[in-house]
Protein backbone atom coordinates (compact mmCIF):
# COMPACT_ATOMS: atom_id res chain seq x y z
CA UNK A 1 0.00 0.00 0.00
CA UNK A 2 1.29 3.48 -1.01
CA UNK A 3 1.17 6.10 2.28
CA UNK A 4 1.74 9.76 1.20
CA UNK A 5 2.54 11.97 4.51
CA UNK A 6 4.42 14.50 4.49
CA UNK A 7 8.16 14.43 5.74
CA UNK A 8 11.06 15.94 8.38
CA UNK A 9 13.74 17.34 6.61
CA UNK A 10 15.31 17.51 10.17
CA UNK A 11 15.19 13.87 9.99
CA UNK A 12 18.32 13.75 7.71
CA UNK A 13 18.33 9.79 6.85
CA UNK A 14 14.92 10.35 5.53
CA UNK A 15 15.61 13.23 3.91
CA UNK A 16 18.67 11.72 2.23
CA UNK A 17 16.28 9.44 0.82
CA UNK A 18 13.78 10.88 -0.28
CA UNK A 19 16.07 13.39 -2.03
CA UNK A 20 17.66 10.54 -3.49
CA UNK A 21 13.81 9.48 -4.76
CA UNK A 22 13.31 12.95 -6.60
CA UNK A 23 16.88 13.23 -7.92
CA UNK A 24 16.49 9.78 -9.68
CA UNK A 25 12.72 10.80 -10.78
CA UNK A 26 14.52 14.32 -12.12
CA UNK A 27 17.45 13.51 -14.03
CA UNK A 28 15.98 9.97 -15.36
CA UNK A 29 16.54 10.24 -19.30
CA UNK A 30 17.55 13.98 -19.31
CA UNK A 31 21.23 15.07 -20.94
CA UNK A 32 21.76 18.18 -18.93
CA UNK A 33 19.07 18.13 -15.96
CA UNK A 34 19.71 20.61 -13.26
CA UNK A 35 18.00 19.73 -9.76
CA UNK A 36 18.81 22.10 -6.68
CA UNK A 37 21.47 20.43 -4.70
CA UNK A 38 21.26 18.39 -1.72
CA UNK A 39 22.95 20.90 1.02
CA UNK A 40 20.73 23.57 -1.26
CA UNK A 41 17.58 21.96 -0.84
CA UNK A 42 17.79 20.72 2.54
CA UNK A 43 18.79 23.91 3.97
CA UNK A 44 16.15 25.45 2.72
CA UNK A 45 13.31 23.05 3.83
CA UNK A 46 14.81 23.32 7.55
CA UNK A 47 14.83 27.06 7.65
CA UNK A 48 11.80 28.25 5.94
CA UNK A 49 11.97 32.09 5.29
CA UNK A 50 9.13 34.66 5.39
CA UNK A 51 7.79 34.41 1.21
CA UNK A 52 7.73 30.95 0.64
CA UNK A 53 6.81 27.74 2.40
CA UNK A 54 8.50 24.26 0.94
CA UNK A 55 7.40 21.20 2.19
CA UNK A 56 8.85 18.01 1.23
CA UNK A 57 6.21 15.07 0.47
CA UNK A 58 6.78 11.37 -0.13
CA UNK A 59 4.87 8.54 -1.53
CA UNK A 60 5.98 5.58 1.20
CA UNK A 61 5.87 1.83 0.83
CA UNK A 62 6.72 -0.63 3.90
CA UNK A 63 8.58 2.62 4.62
CA UNK A 64 10.76 2.48 1.57
CA UNK A 65 9.98 6.02 0.02
CA UNK A 66 8.86 5.48 -4.14
CA UNK A 67 7.77 8.93 -4.98
CA UNK A 68 8.54 12.81 -3.82
CA UNK A 69 6.91 15.65 -4.13
CA UNK A 70 8.04 19.57 -3.36
CA UNK A 71 5.16 21.38 -2.58
CA UNK A 72 6.04 25.13 -2.67
CA UNK A 73 3.31 28.45 -2.11
CA UNK A 74 4.01 32.09 -1.02
CA UNK A 75 3.35 33.47 1.80
CA UNK A 76 2.90 37.61 1.15
CA UNK A 77 1.84 37.09 -2.60
CA UNK A 78 0.46 35.05 -5.61
CA UNK A 79 -1.94 33.89 -2.39
CA UNK A 80 -3.86 31.60 -4.95
CA UNK A 81 -1.28 29.62 -6.53
CA UNK A 82 1.00 26.32 -5.35
CA UNK A 83 3.87 25.01 -7.15
CA UNK A 84 4.62 21.47 -7.10
CA UNK A 85 7.28 18.85 -8.63
CA UNK A 86 6.20 15.00 -7.96
CA UNK A 87 9.46 12.97 -9.20
CA UNK A 88 8.81 9.04 -9.81
CA UNK A 89 11.63 6.81 -10.50
CA UNK A 90 11.30 4.81 -13.85
CA UNK A 91 11.29 1.72 -12.12
CA UNK A 92 8.35 2.65 -9.91
CA UNK A 93 6.32 4.29 -12.23
CA UNK A 94 2.98 3.42 -13.73
CA UNK A 95 1.89 2.13 -10.07
CA UNK A 96 -0.46 5.02 -9.73
CA UNK A 97 2.67 6.80 -7.07
CA UNK A 98 2.36 10.05 -9.13
CA UNK A 99 -1.23 10.06 -8.81
CA UNK A 100 -1.30 9.35 -4.97
CA UNK A 101 1.03 12.62 -4.85
CA UNK A 102 -1.02 14.60 -7.09
CA UNK A 103 -4.40 13.68 -4.66
CA UNK A 104 -2.33 15.20 -2.13
CA UNK A 105 -1.31 18.37 -3.48
CA UNK A 106 -4.93 18.77 -4.89
CA UNK A 107 -6.41 18.54 -1.07
CA UNK A 108 -3.36 20.51 0.56
CA UNK A 109 -4.28 23.04 -2.06
CA UNK A 110 -7.83 23.57 -0.88
CA UNK A 111 -7.02 23.15 2.46
CA UNK A 112 -4.83 26.65 2.12
CA UNK A 113 -7.46 27.83 -0.03
CA UNK A 114 -5.75 27.74 -3.56
CA UNK A 115 -6.58 26.62 -6.59
CA UNK A 116 -4.12 27.70 -9.05
CA UNK A 117 -1.38 24.81 -9.60
CA UNK A 118 2.09 26.02 -11.73
CA UNK A 119 4.53 22.97 -12.65
CA UNK A 120 8.05 23.19 -14.51
CA UNK A 121 8.96 20.59 -16.82
CA UNK A 122 12.39 19.83 -18.42
CA UNK A 123 11.42 17.86 -21.69
CA UNK A 124 14.04 16.51 -24.00
CA UNK A 125 11.72 14.72 -26.69
CA UNK A 126 8.08 14.10 -26.93
CA UNK A 127 6.45 11.95 -25.92
CA UNK A 128 7.86 12.66 -22.55
CA UNK A 129 6.55 10.98 -19.57
CA UNK A 130 6.38 13.71 -17.35
CA UNK A 131 4.35 15.74 -20.31
CA UNK A 132 2.05 13.01 -20.71
CA UNK A 133 1.23 12.42 -16.59
CA UNK A 134 0.62 16.58 -16.78
CA UNK A 135 -1.35 16.53 -19.47
CA UNK A 136 -3.64 13.51 -18.18
CA UNK A 137 -3.98 15.29 -14.77
CA UNK A 138 -5.27 18.55 -16.80
CA UNK A 139 -2.41 20.64 -17.07
CA UNK A 140 -1.51 22.69 -20.01
CA UNK A 141 1.32 24.51 -21.40
CA UNK A 142 1.39 28.07 -20.96
CA UNK A 143 5.03 29.21 -21.51
CA UNK A 144 7.75 27.59 -23.26
CA UNK A 145 11.83 27.99 -23.19
CA UNK A 146 14.91 26.57 -24.73
CA UNK A 147 17.18 25.21 -22.11
CA UNK A 148 20.76 25.69 -23.20
CA UNK A 149 24.02 24.64 -22.13
CA UNK A 150 28.04 25.37 -23.08
CA UNK A 151 30.24 23.85 -21.20
CA UNK A 152 33.41 25.26 -19.13
CA UNK A 153 36.02 26.43 -18.97
CA UNK A 154 34.45 28.54 -21.52
CA UNK A 155 36.39 28.74 -24.79
CA UNK A 156 39.06 31.80 -24.54
CA UNK A 157 39.22 31.44 -28.47
CA UNK A 158 35.48 32.09 -28.85
CA UNK A 159 35.77 34.93 -26.52
CA UNK A 160 38.32 37.10 -27.75
CA UNK A 161 36.22 36.81 -31.10
CA UNK A 162 33.27 38.14 -28.92
CA UNK A 163 35.45 40.87 -27.30
CA UNK A 164 36.63 42.22 -30.74
CA UNK A 165 33.44 41.90 -32.24
CA UNK A 166 32.00 43.74 -29.63
CA UNK A 167 34.64 46.43 -29.66
CA UNK A 168 34.57 49.17 -26.81
CA UNK A 169 32.21 50.25 -24.54
CA UNK A 170 31.17 53.37 -25.42
CA UNK A 171 28.91 55.59 -23.40
CA UNK A 172 28.24 53.22 -20.36
CA UNK A 173 30.39 51.60 -17.90
CA UNK A 174 30.26 48.18 -15.94
CA UNK A 175 30.50 47.62 -12.29
CA UNK A 176 30.68 43.68 -10.64
CA UNK A 177 30.87 42.19 -7.58
CA UNK A 178 30.49 38.75 -6.19
CA UNK A 179 28.54 37.94 -3.29
CA UNK A 180 25.80 40.91 -2.04
CA UNK A 181 24.87 44.03 -3.53
CA UNK A 182 27.33 46.69 -2.23
CA UNK A 183 25.01 49.18 -0.79
CA UNK A 184 25.49 52.12 -2.97
CA UNK A 185 23.72 50.02 -5.84
CA UNK A 186 20.97 48.22 -3.95
CA UNK A 187 18.33 50.51 -5.13
CA UNK A 188 18.94 50.45 -8.90
CA UNK A 189 19.50 46.64 -8.60
CA UNK A 190 16.58 46.52 -6.74
CA UNK A 191 14.67 48.48 -9.74
CA UNK A 192 16.08 46.64 -12.31
CA UNK A 193 15.17 43.35 -11.03
CA UNK A 194 11.66 45.31 -10.96
CA UNK A 195 12.14 45.51 -14.28
CA UNK A 196 13.15 42.17 -15.29
CA UNK A 197 10.04 40.65 -13.70
CA UNK A 198 7.83 43.25 -15.94
CA UNK A 199 10.01 42.81 -19.14
CA UNK A 200 10.71 38.66 -19.00
CA UNK A 201 8.10 36.50 -21.45
CA UNK A 202 5.55 34.08 -19.25
CA UNK A 203 3.53 33.44 -21.55
CA UNK A 204 0.24 32.80 -19.85
CA UNK A 205 1.41 31.66 -16.46
CA UNK A 206 -0.69 33.01 -13.80
CA UNK A 207 2.07 36.03 -12.16
CA UNK A 208 1.54 38.93 -9.74
CA UNK A 209 4.64 41.00 -9.74
CA UNK A 210 5.21 42.58 -6.95
CA UNK A 211 7.59 45.62 -6.81
CA UNK A 212 10.88 45.39 -5.57
CA UNK A 213 12.07 47.11 -2.46
CA UNK A 214 15.78 47.27 -1.15
CA UNK A 215 14.34 45.41 1.80
CA UNK A 216 13.19 42.52 0.04
CA UNK A 217 16.19 42.52 -2.11
CA UNK A 218 18.37 42.65 1.08
CA UNK A 219 16.07 39.05 2.76
CA UNK A 220 16.43 37.53 -0.87
CA UNK A 221 20.15 37.50 -1.57
CA UNK A 222 20.83 36.93 2.51
CA UNK A 223 19.01 33.43 1.76
CA UNK A 224 20.84 32.87 -1.83
CA UNK A 225 23.96 33.83 -0.31
CA UNK A 226 23.98 30.72 1.99
CA UNK A 227 24.24 28.12 -0.81
CA UNK A 228 25.11 30.32 -4.05
CA UNK A 229 27.72 32.80 -4.94
CA UNK A 230 26.18 35.42 -7.37
CA UNK A 231 27.86 37.53 -10.41
CA UNK A 232 26.81 40.37 -10.75
CA UNK A 233 27.33 43.24 -13.62
CA UNK A 234 25.18 45.66 -13.66
CA UNK A 235 25.79 48.78 -16.95
CA UNK A 236 25.29 52.55 -15.97
CA UNK A 237 25.10 55.15 -18.21
CA UNK A 238 27.59 57.96 -18.01
CA UNK A 239 25.73 60.40 -15.51
CA UNK A 240 25.15 57.03 -12.80
CA UNK A 241 21.67 55.92 -14.16
CA UNK A 242 21.00 51.68 -14.37
CA UNK A 243 20.80 50.75 -17.90
CA UNK A 244 21.06 47.11 -17.36
CA UNK A 245 22.87 43.49 -15.30
CA UNK A 246 23.41 40.08 -15.67
CA UNK A 247 23.49 37.58 -12.84
CA UNK A 248 25.04 34.08 -12.63
CA UNK A 249 24.42 31.69 -9.57
CA UNK A 250 27.39 29.12 -8.71
CA UNK A 251 26.95 26.84 -6.26
CA UNK A 252 28.26 26.37 -3.48
CA UNK A 253 28.22 22.52 -3.03
CA UNK A 254 27.38 21.96 -6.71
CA UNK A 255 30.55 20.46 -8.46
CA UNK A 256 29.33 20.48 -11.65
CA UNK A 257 26.68 22.90 -12.50
CA UNK A 258 27.21 27.18 -13.07
CA UNK A 259 23.78 28.73 -13.90
CA UNK A 260 23.31 32.05 -16.22
CA UNK A 261 20.16 33.56 -14.38
CA UNK A 262 19.04 37.22 -15.92
CA UNK A 263 20.22 39.09 -18.41
CA UNK A 264 18.23 42.45 -18.76
CA UNK A 265 19.44 45.38 -20.64
CA UNK A 266 16.29 48.45 -20.45
CA UNK A 267 14.29 49.19 -23.84
CA UNK A 268 15.58 52.94 -24.09
CA UNK A 269 19.38 51.45 -23.94
CA UNK A 270 19.04 48.34 -26.37
CA UNK A 271 21.07 48.18 -29.49
CA UNK A 272 24.38 49.16 -28.23
CA UNK A 273 25.36 45.92 -28.01
CA UNK A 274 25.00 45.99 -23.65
CA UNK A 275 23.79 42.31 -23.64
CA UNK A 276 27.22 41.16 -24.90
CA UNK A 277 29.25 43.43 -23.13
CA UNK A 278 28.01 42.57 -19.46
CA UNK A 279 27.72 38.77 -20.54
CA UNK A 280 31.52 39.45 -21.52
CA UNK A 281 32.33 40.88 -17.96
CA UNK A 282 30.59 38.71 -15.69
CA UNK A 283 32.22 36.05 -17.48
CA UNK A 284 34.82 37.09 -16.13
CA UNK A 285 34.11 37.02 -12.77
CA UNK A 286 33.48 33.09 -13.33
CA UNK A 287 36.61 32.38 -14.56
CA UNK A 288 37.56 33.65 -11.11
CA UNK A 289 35.31 32.12 -8.70
CA UNK A 290 34.58 28.85 -10.57
CA UNK A 291 35.84 25.77 -8.82
CA UNK A 292 35.27 23.32 -11.23
CA UNK A 293 31.93 23.74 -12.45
CA UNK A 294 31.83 21.82 -15.84
CA UNK A 295 28.45 23.41 -17.26
CA UNK A 296 26.58 26.78 -17.43
CA UNK A 297 22.92 26.94 -18.03
CA UNK A 298 20.73 29.42 -19.33
CA UNK A 299 16.86 29.86 -20.03
CA UNK A 300 15.48 31.56 -22.78
CA UNK A 301 11.95 32.18 -24.10
CA UNK A 302 11.17 30.70 -27.63
CA UNK A 303 10.03 33.94 -28.57
CA UNK A 304 12.89 36.26 -27.45
CA UNK A 305 15.08 36.24 -30.25
CA UNK A 306 17.55 38.62 -29.79
CA UNK A 307 18.75 36.81 -26.64
CA UNK A 308 18.57 33.70 -28.64
CA UNK A 309 21.07 35.14 -30.94
CA UNK A 310 23.20 35.89 -28.37
CA UNK A 311 22.90 32.48 -26.95
CA UNK A 312 23.84 31.54 -29.56
CA UNK A 313 27.09 33.33 -30.24
CA UNK A 314 27.99 32.62 -26.73
CA UNK A 315 28.21 28.77 -27.68
CA UNK A 316 25.50 27.61 -26.06
CA UNK A 317 23.14 24.67 -27.63
CA UNK A 318 20.14 23.58 -26.69
CA UNK A 319 19.44 20.37 -24.63
CA UNK A 320 15.69 20.87 -23.82
CA UNK A 321 12.70 22.50 -23.66
CA UNK A 322 11.52 23.91 -20.47
CA UNK A 323 7.98 24.14 -19.73
CA UNK A 324 5.75 26.12 -17.43
CA UNK A 325 2.50 24.53 -17.19
CA UNK A 326 -0.88 25.76 -14.98
CA UNK A 327 -3.56 23.78 -14.18
CA UNK A 328 -6.82 25.61 -12.46
CA UNK A 329 -8.99 23.86 -9.94
CA UNK A 330 -12.59 25.10 -9.09
CA UNK A 331 -12.46 26.19 -5.14
CA UNK A 332 -13.28 22.94 -3.21
CA UNK A 333 -14.07 22.50 0.47
CA UNK A 334 -12.06 19.74 1.44
CA UNK A 335 -12.97 16.96 4.01
CA UNK A 336 -11.15 13.98 5.26
CA UNK A 337 -14.32 10.83 5.71
CA UNK A 338 -13.44 7.72 7.80
CA UNK A 339 -14.61 3.92 6.61
CA UNK A 340 -15.34 2.66 10.03
CA UNK A 341 -15.68 -1.09 10.37
CA UNK A 342 -16.33 -3.51 13.08
CA UNK A 343 -14.49 -6.92 13.42
CA UNK A 344 -17.88 -7.98 11.79
CA UNK A 345 -16.98 -5.87 9.00
CA UNK A 346 -20.09 -3.61 8.97
CA UNK A 347 -19.76 0.19 8.14
CA UNK A 348 -21.14 2.86 10.05
CA UNK A 349 -23.00 5.48 7.99
CA UNK A 350 -24.85 8.49 9.18
CA UNK A 351 -27.76 9.83 7.80
CA UNK A 352 -27.97 13.48 5.81
CA UNK A 353 -31.81 15.21 5.26
CA UNK A 354 -31.74 17.00 1.91
CA UNK A 355 -34.83 18.48 0.14
CA UNK A 356 -34.62 15.62 -2.35
CA UNK A 357 -34.46 12.68 0.44
CA UNK A 358 -32.08 10.87 3.15
CA UNK A 359 -28.67 10.16 1.50
CA UNK A 360 -26.52 7.52 4.14
CA UNK A 361 -22.53 8.93 3.89
CA UNK A 362 -19.80 8.49 6.02
CA UNK A 363 -18.68 10.22 8.87
CA UNK A 364 -16.25 13.09 9.03
CA UNK A 365 -12.72 12.63 11.06
CA UNK A 366 -9.75 13.67 11.56
CA UNK A 367 -7.36 11.31 9.52
CA UNK A 368 -5.35 9.36 11.30
CA UNK A 369 -1.71 8.93 10.73
CA UNK A 370 -1.09 6.55 8.13
CA UNK A 371 -4.73 5.23 7.94
CA UNK A 372 -4.99 3.18 4.85
CA UNK A 373 -6.28 6.25 2.41
CA UNK A 374 -8.80 3.97 0.23
CA UNK A 375 -10.28 6.71 -1.85
CA UNK A 376 -10.17 10.25 -3.59
CA UNK A 377 -13.10 11.98 -4.26
CA UNK A 378 -13.68 15.68 -6.23
CA UNK A 379 -17.24 16.98 -6.66
CA UNK A 380 -18.65 19.78 -8.38
CA UNK A 381 -21.72 20.55 -7.96
CA UNK A 382 -24.43 23.42 -7.12
CA UNK A 383 -25.67 23.42 -3.43
CA UNK A 384 -22.01 23.12 -0.98
CA UNK A 385 -20.79 25.09 1.10
CA UNK A 386 -21.18 29.04 0.51
CA UNK A 387 -18.05 29.93 -1.22
CA UNK A 388 -17.15 26.52 -2.91
CA UNK A 389 -17.67 25.11 -6.34
CA UNK A 390 -17.86 21.57 -4.22
CA UNK A 391 -16.28 19.27 -2.27
CA UNK A 392 -12.80 17.17 -1.81
CA UNK A 393 -13.40 13.52 0.28
CA UNK A 394 -10.86 11.56 1.14
CA UNK A 395 -11.42 8.27 2.81
CA UNK A 396 -9.41 6.67 5.28
CA UNK A 397 -10.03 2.85 6.82
CA UNK A 398 -10.86 2.63 10.50
CA UNK A 399 -11.50 -0.59 12.60
CA UNK A 400 -12.78 -0.33 15.62
CA UNK A 401 -15.41 -1.91 17.93
CA UNK A 402 -19.05 -1.24 17.32
CA UNK A 403 -20.47 1.66 19.52
CA UNK A 404 -22.52 4.24 19.20
CA UNK A 405 -22.08 7.33 17.67
CA UNK A 406 -23.90 9.84 20.36
CA UNK A 407 -23.11 13.19 18.43
CA UNK A 408 -24.77 11.76 14.98
CA UNK A 409 -28.51 11.94 14.45
CA UNK A 410 -29.56 8.99 11.94
CA UNK A 411 -26.31 6.30 12.49
CA UNK A 412 -26.33 3.08 12.00
CA UNK A 413 -24.38 -0.22 11.10
CA UNK A 414 -24.83 -1.74 7.90
CA UNK A 415 -23.74 -5.37 6.61
CA UNK A 416 -22.45 -5.25 2.98
CA UNK A 417 -25.71 -7.39 2.14
CA UNK A 418 -28.13 -4.68 3.73
CA UNK A 419 -25.94 -1.88 1.65
CA UNK A 420 -26.25 -4.00 -1.40
CA UNK A 421 -30.14 -4.11 -1.15
CA UNK A 422 -31.51 -0.90 0.18
CA UNK A 423 -33.77 1.16 -2.37
CA UNK A 424 -31.80 4.49 -1.13
CA UNK A 425 -29.05 6.98 -1.92
CA UNK A 426 -25.24 6.60 -0.81
CA UNK A 427 -22.44 8.95 -1.15
CA UNK A 428 -20.19 8.10 -3.10
CA UNK A 429 -22.77 6.41 -4.82
CA UNK A 430 -21.15 3.37 -5.29
CA UNK A 431 -20.70 3.03 -1.66
CA UNK A 432 -22.06 -0.94 -1.57
CA UNK A 433 -19.66 -1.97 -4.39
CA UNK A 434 -16.95 0.27 -3.00
CA UNK A 435 -17.28 -1.86 0.28
CA UNK A 436 -17.66 -5.19 -1.55
CA UNK A 437 -14.24 -4.78 -3.22
CA UNK A 438 -12.57 -3.67 0.25
CA UNK A 439 -13.86 -6.90 1.68
CA UNK A 440 -12.88 -8.73 -0.84
CA UNK A 441 -9.37 -7.59 -1.93
CA UNK A 442 -8.48 -5.32 1.09
CA UNK A 443 -7.70 -1.50 1.10
CA UNK A 444 -6.11 -0.99 -2.48
CA UNK A 445 -2.57 0.06 -3.18
CA UNK A 446 -3.40 4.02 -4.09
CA UNK A 447 -6.21 5.70 -3.36
CA UNK A 448 -9.12 5.07 -5.87
CA UNK A 449 -10.42 8.05 -7.61
CA UNK A 450 -14.17 8.96 -7.55
CA UNK A 451 -16.86 10.44 -8.96
CA UNK A 452 -20.16 11.57 -7.42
Amino acid sequence: MIIVREIDPADLALFDEWYDVLRAGAVAGREAALVVGRETLGWSLRNPGPLKRRLAVGAFEDDRVLGAMLFEYRLSDNLDTVEVEIDVPPEHRRRGIGRALWQWAVTRAATLGRTIFQAELGVPADPWPGASFAARIGFTVEHVEDHLVVPLPYDELRLDDLRAEAGPLKGYRLTSWAGMCPPEHQQAYADLHTAMDLDVPTGGMTRENVPWTVEKLEASEQRIDRNYLALVTMAHTSDGAPAGYTLIYLPRADAAHAQQDDTLVLREHRGHNLGTQLKLANLDQLAKHRKGQRFLHTWTALSNTAMQKVNNRFGFRVVEQHRELELTYPRLRPAARAVVLDPDDRILLVRFEFPSGPIWATPGLEAPPDAPHLWHQEVVAEGHAAGYDGVINDYFLVRTDPFTAEDFHGDRWWTLEELQTHDGRFSPRSLPALVQELLQHGPPTTPVPLGL
